[in-house]
């Protein structure tokens, strides 16, 4: 199925041959030109799943799914389609993900067998203060406070140096074969002539955020919305300013985009750092906040290969995301839990499956929100959390009949049990996001699980040259937090924060055949969605647009809004059939149970023998393509 000689048999090189001219041809021309575009209309990996011999693409949006397509069409490896992807996403779903935001790549090598993890989130700047709250010392004295108020995660103060492009090229000189600048031509078409504004687009922008509606960010205002009020789904929108900067990076190269002298950083960097800083939002405004960063912090930033984290659980070898992302680890960890559980002699959507597992949810959560950091500043206990003895130790304090309360961070080998959080102080708030997830398996076999993020809705809500700027810093844990995480998730110089997202890999007992590739979107809920489509396919034997549609469950936020004690509440996807055993979580006294909005973005692709079935979350825009 997947031997390299394939790509170059006849049908393959024909198109390769034509497909350029195909799609470019004006209406009218030679017959040649009349030929329908193979990857035209993906309106498969919705309600059914997508099927494929040779090549499959599942994200978020269906024209970033043919712009993917059209790239394995003409012969691309998945890193090829993985640039193309998401430079088109970064055009149609800007609040999701974009050139200014941060990336990981979970990427299967077929021929080497091998599976590698590349990590391109977002970074702080050199210079920083103690969290995103936290005024510099001339800004104390100025100002006369201690403390911004929490809507400076959507100022420039919470933007941190992004990383999505240098990670793709990194991924791309490493897999790629197609040439770098044949890979932007569908992001700048959509983005200078225009793209159909989406139901997920447009509803984003009718909600609030710090209070305020999002058409009053300014930023967002000009392009998104009519007035007060978003542009209606449908509403063409153009972007001529990311379609030039799509051209500087096409022609140039990543390095146009980090160049500290050049024309792309520089102005992002006097964009976020606009001031003058107002504290209260008004009329005329929202909070601003400025940046400290600089242009040099762009010339300063490096993506990180790091190794995959990898582990057998349910008969197969599952791989995914290394810290500083926690995500990863999550999964792994509940995977574990959960094989202990013996979860297949439950029913998917049973009360017996959502209590077992939203337990271990807010087990893992405890867990990776005490010791989960960048490793560059300190030690993080990966190979502790993930011990068969620890997971014993862990799975032994869950009950058929009851739920775990109070809840606390276990105590793995590798470094000291956190001190115990304080009660007196303000929550974290989990704000929704979007994220995007991208699933590419190419003709030759080599795989690519990939989310990428701006962080929250619109991250910062701020747009330079066309691009949604990123609020990854609101992601380190505020010093006034309920949160443990202090000091391993602390802001500090250069410091990548901690984030949700597990691009994932699996592969059969023998770790010699790809057998599933799924990630997801939805902010700390992730490691919960992919934990849930992965058990759906391997353990309960869905395809993966079943699975990816299940109602969900999560015991991954944290609060002190029950009771007195900080604790995790156990939560149902409202809307949903799951939503009607919440009555069930009460009767085992799980703490808080409650229903809530939990919009997943997933994508998957199963391998069983010569097929390939893709699917991608009806909850968002996406599909998915396969040929």
């Amino acid at each position: 199925m997947y031997a390299r000689k394939q790509r170059y048999f006849f049908p393959t090189l024909v198109l390769a041959l034509i497909l350029p001219a195909l799609l470019t041809a004006p209406i009218g021309a030679n017959a040649v030109a009349t030929r329908p575009d193979p990857c035209a209309n993906p309106t498969t990996g919705r309600e059914a799943d997508a099927v494929g011999k040779k090549f499959m693409v599942a994200a978020a949006h269906p024209l970033a799914v043919q712009a993917g397509c059209r790239i394995l069409a003409r012969g691309g490896t998945g890193a090829d389609a993985a640039v193309s992807v998401q430079a088109v996403l970064a055009v149609v779903e800007p609040h999701a993900s974009g050139l200014a935001g941060g990336t990981l790549i979970t990427y299967w090598d077929p021929d080497k067998h091998t599976v590698r993890f590349f990590d391109g989130m977002s970074r702080s700047p050199k210079t920083v203060t103690q969290n995103v709250m936290t005024p510099t010392d001339q800004e104390r004295q100025a100002l006369r406070t201690d403390r911004f108020p929490y809507a400076a995660s959507a100022t420039g103060r919470a933007f941190a140096v992004p990383g999505t492009l240098r990670v793709l090229a990194d991924v791309h000189e490493a897999y790629g074969v197609l040439p770098w600048d044949e890979l932007f031509d569908d992001a700048i078409r959509l983005a200078a002539d225009g793209f159909p504004m989406s139901e997920n687009l447009s509803s984003g922008l009718g909600e609030r955020f710090n209070g305020r509606k999002r058409c009053n960010y300014p930023d967002l205002r000009p392009r998104y919305c009519n007035g007060d009020k978003p542009k209606a789904a449908g509403t063409t929108i153009r972007n001529p300013d990311i379609a030039d900067v799509l051209r500087e990076v096409r022609d140039e190269g990543a390095d146009a985009f980090y160049d500290p002298n050049g024309r792309i950083a520089p102005a992002i960097a006097r964009h976020a750092a606009k001031g003058p800083i107002k504290l209260k939002g008004n009329t005329a405004g929202p909070v601003t906040i400025p940046s400290l960063m600089t242009a040099d912090d762009f010339a300063d930033y490096t993506a990180t290969e790091r190794k995959p984290l990898c582990r057998k659980v349910f008969g197969v070898i599952v791989c995914s995301s290394a810290p500083p992302a926690f995500g990863g680890v999550s999964v792994l960890e509940m995977l574990g839990m959960l094989e202990r559980g013996e979860v297949g002699k439950t029913d998917p959507g049973s009360a017996d499956r959502i209590h077992l597992a939203v337990e271990v949810s807010r087990l893992a959560n405890f867990d990776r929100r005490a010791y989960i950091g960048d490793p560059e500043f300190h030690d993080v206990p990966v190979a502790g959390l993930l011990d068969t003895t620890y997971l014993d130790k862990r799975f032994s304090l869950y009950s058929p009949d009851r739920a775990i309360d109070p809840i606390e961070p276990g105590d793995p080998k590798g470094v000291a049990p956190p001190a115990p959080s304080v009660s007196d102080v303000p929550s974290t708030i989990d704000v929704g996001d979007p994220t995007s997830s991208i699933s590419i398996v190419d003709a030759d076999g080599n795989a690519v699980s990939m989310t990428t993020t701006i962080n929250t809705h619109f991250g910062s809500h701020l747009e330079a040259r066309g691009m949604i700027l990123n609020n990854a810093m609101s992601n380190f844990t505020d010093t006034s937090s309920v949160s443990p995480g202090k000091p391993v998730n602390v802001m500090e110089p250069k410091k990548r924060p901690t984030a949700s997202m597990a691009p994932t890999i699996v592969l059969d007992k023998d770790a010699r055949k790809l057998k599933l590739v799924v990630g997801a979107a939805g902010g700390s809920h992730i490691p919960d969605y992919v934990t849930q489509a992965l058990t759906g396919v391997m353990v309960d034997g869905m395809r993966p647009a079943e699975a990816l549609d299940q109602g969900h469950f999560s015991g991954q936020d944290i609060t002190r809004k029950c009771g007195k004690a900080i604790g995790a509440p156990s939560e149902l996807e409202a809307g949903r059939r799951v939503g009607a055993l919440l009555a069930e979580l009460a009767v085992r006294e799980h703490p808080c149970p409650r229903l809530v909005a939990l919009d997943s973005g997933l994508t998957a692709i199963e391998v069983e023998g010569n097929q390939l079935f893709g699917a991608a979350d009806k909850r968002r825009d996406g599909s998915a393509i396969g040929r």
